[in-house]
């Protein structure tokens, strides 16, 4: 499915062609991304990033449901994906705390990720992400905190 991206401009950095590539359409996405069915990115600008993922049935659990666990896997990569819109080329950053709060149990898709960032600092960068059911509810909210340091 075609995608979106932000338009190109001078500020423009590695980790935004690496986002813009993403959400090309025309990507093979790495070996860890592909087995662990999180799929690619839809849109991204600044502070902002939202994707689409068809909710695989394998991540069910006996009740029918999503696996709580795979809300973080899903959450560390959309936030990444977010954080990456405000980085710098000069910045690498690692996650350094990863919190999930669920709402409402999940049993088909698509869900609809979007991830925010909520604050930036020298050494600390916020990002909520948030998660929506096809009924356009809440299934649940996560908060990822990145420490930045200087690329090497």
């Amino acid at each position: 499915m075609p995608t979106t991206s932000h338009a190109s401009d001078a500020s423009d950095t590695h980790w935004r062609d690496r986002l813009s590539y993403l959400t090309s359409g025309d990507v093979d996405l790495p070996l860890l991304v592909q087995k662990l069915s999180l799929g690619g990115l839809e849109h991204w600008e600044p502070g902002h990033v939202r994707k689409v993922w068809a909710l695989e049935p394998d991540f069910l659990n006996a009740e029918g449901f999503l696996f709580g666990g795979y809300y973080g896997v899903l959450a560390d990569q959309v936030a990444t994906f977010a954080a990456m819109t405000v980085l710098g080329d000069e910045e690498v950053m690692r996650t350094a705390s990863l919190h999930v709060d669920y709402y409402r149990p999940t049993a088909k898709g698509p869900l609809t990720l979007t991830g925010n960032v909520t604050n930036k600092s020298s050494s600390l960068l916020h990002v909520e992400i948030d998660f929506m059911r096809p009924d356009g509810k809440l299934a649940a909210r996560a908060q990822a905190v990145f420490a930045l340091r200087a690329a090497t």
